[in-house]
């Protein structure tokens, strides 16, 4: 394509066309740091995407405040506005890595932290809203372990799964369930 006098090209180049060559140009002029900079930065990008399209719109997603990608451990820095959503979403976290890992996002874990007061998603009004339908604290049930014949049908259950992550994840999430199921379930009983 012709240029012109100020090097713009002459003619209509398509949005796709005109984007594939300006990365590339940023890429080819890029030092090895500036290009691991960008690397890291379409990570982070892809990260969040996968969260959002796994937690974005959900109750649980409702209830995040900010988000922090950790390259260097490979975990993803999650705060939520109240604790007890802390402790539900640490309890969610094998399900929602699995799932992640379903968008195309392989991490090695969660960091769940409450935020600070100041940083709460419309502070006053979740906390009336949350505090009209919350029912009243229940008694926190001891953790029970499982018996070996528990983990053995555990393991039975999950074996057909072959990806290795996803196993684990599955297998930690389904323990965590019947864990605290038992739990419960110990409370129930007089």
């Amino acid at each position: 394509m012709a240029r012109g006098r100020q090097g713009r090209e002459r003619g209509t180049v398509g949005l796709q066309t005109f984007l594939a060559r300006e990365r590339s140009r940023i890429i080819d002029a890029a030092s090895p740091e500036r290009l691991e900079q960008m690397h890291a930065a379409e990570r982070s990008r892809e990260v969040y995407r996968a969260w959002n399209a796994v937690c974005g719109g959900t109750r649980e997603g409702s209830h995040v405040t900010g988000l922090r990608y950790l390259p260097e451990s490979n975990r993803l820095l999650v705060y939520v506005d109240e604790p007890a959503w802390t402790q539900e979403l640490t309890m969610l976290r094998e399900i929602i890595r699995a799932r992640m890992a379903r968008e195309g996002v392989d991490l090695d874990g969660f960091v769940f932290r409450t935020s600070k007061p100041g940083y709460e998603r419309n502070a006053a009004q979740h906390k009336q809203r949350a505090r009209a339908t919350m029912p009243a604290k229940a008694e926190r049930p001891p953790r029970q372990e499982l018996s070996c014949d528990e983990v053995a049908a555990l393991d039975a259950a999950v074996a057909p799964v072959e990806n290795d992550r996803l196993r684990d994840a599955l297998k930690s999430a389904m323990r965590a369930s019947l864990e605290w199921k038992k739990s419960t379930d110990t409370l129930k009983r007089p």
